[in-house]
């Protein structure tokens, strides 16, 4: 099976379904039971002090995986929870035929905060490349798809209103946009920082997928992150290019895979990607030349 089976309308409409009632599910059961109920020892850390995992975190991706295995004959999966703790396992899988790809707390930070701005996705990706993908917003009821070459929408979960995600190309003013430059190597980081705080409306959310939201939905005209992963990357990618938005990696403007690495700018028209990127990373800019 290669990615030819999503050009089957009922194909996707299945798919659709079956990963709604899968996201629903999930929250019910796991994510929203636990937010605002988590207790100290609920919440650890993995790579850093500000990388924090919960217990919700662990038990929705157990819960995601055990669902997504053998639906539609794939039986690959990676998360992120599940990649740190075998990260030899989770690079074999990166460039399958087919392979799931989850991110079951999708801004743990404010989840585990009390915050409202944590989603959870899911996507299907074609040797590397994303395929389908899913948001979920809990909180705001809203979940968020899109397929390779058949655009991006949005459904209203309680009126079941679907409308297609289009990017207006339209600006004015100083450009309003999200993210950070976390990932990238000191000294460069800050000066990035400094640049973009200084030449644009930059503000930070901390959830990759709220974040592509707002920008499909035109709330929002940019958004810069300072390194990539596959689970919360591989939704703003496909979400924001089938909206009719510009997505590349900033540093050589090759589109994003599952293998790639560095900072990823996304935006909603050619124009303002190029601009963003030059405010951020001018040509002349040292960590364009850097080989780490």
């Amino acid at each position: 099976m290669t990615q030819n089976f999503i050009n089957d309308k009922k194909t996707r409409n299945e798919i659709v379904k079956y990963i709604n009632i899968l996201l629903k599910d999930v929250n019910e059961k796991v994510i929203l039971k636990y937010f605002n109920n988590l207790k100290s020892n609920d919440i650890s850390t993995k790579t850093s002090n500000d990388d924090f995992v919960s217990i919700a975190d662990k038990k929705s991706e157990e819960l995601i995986f055990n669902k997504l295995n053998g639906f539609l004959n794939i039986k690959n999966c990676i998360g992120e929870e599940s990649s740190y703790k075998d990260n030899k396992q989770y690079l074999s899988l990166l460039n399958k035929p087919l392979v799931w790809v989850v991110d079951p707390i999708d801004g743990t930070k404010n989840y585990i905060n009390g915050k409202d701005n944590f989603c959870t996705m899911i996507s299907l990706a074609c040797s590397s490349i994303p395929i389908a993908t899913f948001i979920y917003y809990p909180l705001k009821k809203i979940f968020v798809y899109g397929f390779k070459h058949f655009g991006a929408f949005s459904m209203d979960i309680e009126t079941k209103k679907i409308t297609k995600l289009s990017i207006n190309s339209f600006s004015s003013g100083k450009i309003l946009g999200s993210g950070g430059t976390k990932g990238i190597p000191d000294p460069y980081r800050q000066s990035i920082l400094n640049n973009l705080r200084k030449n644009t409306r930059r503000f930070f959310i901390g959830s990759a997928g709220i974040e592509t939201i707002m920008l499909a939905k035109n709330q929002t005209q940019f958004l810069f992150h300072g390194r990539v992963t596959p689970w919360d990357h591989s939704p703003l990618d496909l979400i924001i290019r089938e909206a009719g938005g510009v997505v590349y990696m900033v540093k050589n403007k090759e589109e994003f895979n599952l293998n790639s690495k560095g900072p990823i700018l996304a935006a909603s028209n050619h124009d303002i990607w190029n601009h963003i990127k030059e405010i951020a990373i001018p040509k002349n800019h040292p960590y364009l030349s850097d080989a780490s």
